[in-house]
């Protein structure tokens, strides 16, 4: 059975170690633990610590959805990916200063664990 778990997190200062901060709310059910990403490989550098990654659970048409959204915070444009858990990656885009990003995946168990340069 499903609940109506709706699971909202705001990832800041990503960089090539992993998370630097991070928060989870729920609305209707207590947060499941989301698992830090481990380091990026070799040779492959994360997004700048200036782009803020915001995700979100949410329903629509019945469905759950797992919606991911970047925004680049810096002042200059990147070029970057979305790494998510649970499914396929997103493939790589370019953001100018202060415009966003969005992904959305099926499902509540995908979420982004890094941006990466590409």
């Amino acid at each position: 059975m499903r609940s109506n778990f709706i699971r909202t997190v705001a990832i800041t200062g990503l960089a090539a170690g992993g998370l630097f901060a991070s928060a989870a709310t729920a609305t209707a059910a207590p947060a499941s633990a989301v698992a830090a990403p481990s380091a990026s490989p070799v040779g492959i550098s994360a997004a700048p610590s200036c782009v803020y990654l915001y995700q979100t659970d949410y329903i629509r048409d019945g469905q759950y959805r797992s919606l991911a959204n970047a925004r680049n915070d810096c002042g200059y444009t990147i070029r970057t990916r979305m790494i998510w858990v649970g499914t396929t990656d997103g493939a790589c885009f370019s953001l100018a200063p202060g415009d966003s990003h969005g992904e959305s995946k099926p499902g509540t168990r995908p979420y982004v664990s890094e941006l990466r340069d590409c």
